[in-house]
């Protein structure tokens, strides 16, 4: 009998955190589940920890493989999953109890159109949370039908994939799969790329979701804490956007919201560089824009002033000097200040 929802859980070498994650999936109130624990090449005792737990709940069922990264491990689960509803759980986190009883009821609610529900989260434990990680992991209750925009670049919808549920046909007839080619970020280009394809997103403001937010070593953490790593990782990452939005044609609908994207998360954060990083970094990000959008589309696109002088600045032949970075960083910060961002950073949120 073909379970409701297929789990799929990447492992690599987190022996001491795993036990408690498996435990999180088996105690959901849904009992109709399958748990695909992909171990991706594991050397320390993970394997051994699967084995354990799956002679105790035979709804754990162990796929093994040469190591690939996460990317690879979730693609592993995508393709072995037999459940109508696939969701992922990072091996290190827990769900929710009611998870998984929850994502089935709104797929359910939502109709056979429903191919994504994202939904919330917390973070574990609670203090480790921050303004900006717990404003995005509180997504409002919403339905998109068709794609709007909006969904990208207004809600609380994105990053990290293991808050977003999809219909399984849809992922695997729709070759949506993760990248593999990124060390980072991958979870970004995932939404970027189901988002516009669903026919209908259901958002949850259900915190279906325990977040380990500061595990110790963890790639996020090490590129969290370095700025030219992080830049050095944004850039390919919207590269990668890019390029699949040129293919499916959702960059001549969505191309201005989709460079104000790339202004925000990469080109702004480039020009705060030191000026040696900052040109070495110049020419690649330029090329993103200027290897899907020519002179008259970019002009074309409606975008603020001081993102537009970003843009222009980066696909320029010319370097961009200290004191023009920071002139244009200036003017880019100064439009994104207004009374509802300031009211949120006094009150902590």
């Amino acid at each position: 009998m073909t379970a409701a929802v297929s789990v799929v859980v990447p492992v690599y070498n987190v022996e001491g955190y795993l036990e408690r994650c498996l435990a999180s999936v088996r105690a959901q109130t849904l009992e109709d589940i399958e748990v695909i624990a992909v171990n991706d090449g594991s050397t320390d005792g993970s394997r051994e920890v699967l084995a354990r737990c799956a002679e105790a709940d035979p709804r754990i069922r162990i796929v093994d493989k040469e190591n690939g990264g996460l990317s690879s491990a979730r693609n592993a689960g995508i393709r072995a999953a037999t459940a109508p509803i696939v969701c992922f759980l990072d091996s290190d986190d827990l769900l929710e109890p009611n998870a998984c009883e929850r994502i089935a009821r709104a797929f359910d609610e939502g109709g056979p159109r429903t191919d994504v529900v994202t939904f919330g989260a917390h973070c574990l434990p609670a203090e480790a949370g921050y303004p900006w990680l717990v404003e995005h992991l509180s997504p409002r209750d919403a339905v998109y039908d068709p794609f709007e925009p909006a969904l990208l670049f207004e809600e609380m919808s994105r990053p990290f994939a293991w808050r977003t549920a999809c219909r399984t046909d849809f992922l695997r007839e729709g070759g949506l799969f993760f990248d593999e080619g990124l060390r980072f970020g991958e979870d970004q280009v995932f939404h970027f790329a189901v988002y516009p394809r669903a026919r209908r997103t259901v958002l949850l403001s259900d915190k279906l979701y325990d977040y380990e937010v500061a595990r110790e070593g963890s790639l996020m953490a090490v590129v969290a804490s370095d700025p030219v790593r992080k830049m050095e990782e944004h850039v390919p990452i919207m590269g990668a956007i890019f390029d699949d939005w040129a293919a499916a044609g959702l960059l001549d609908a969505y191309g201005t919201q989709l460079v104000g994207e790339y202004v925000d998360f990469a080109l702004q954060g480039i020009l705060d560089l030191p000026a040696d990083d900052r040109e070495r970094l110049h020419r690649p990000a330029a090329a993103v824009l200027t290897g899907h959008l020519g002179d008259e589309a970019l002009a074309a696109l409606e975008l603020p002033a001081a993102t537009r002088a970003i843009v222009e600045a980066f696909v320029a032949d010319e370097a961009i000097g200290d004191d023009r970075a920071q002139r244009l960083r200036r003017a880019f910060y100064r439009r994104r200040i207004t009374p509802k961002r300031v009211l949120r950073r006094l009150l902590g949120r």
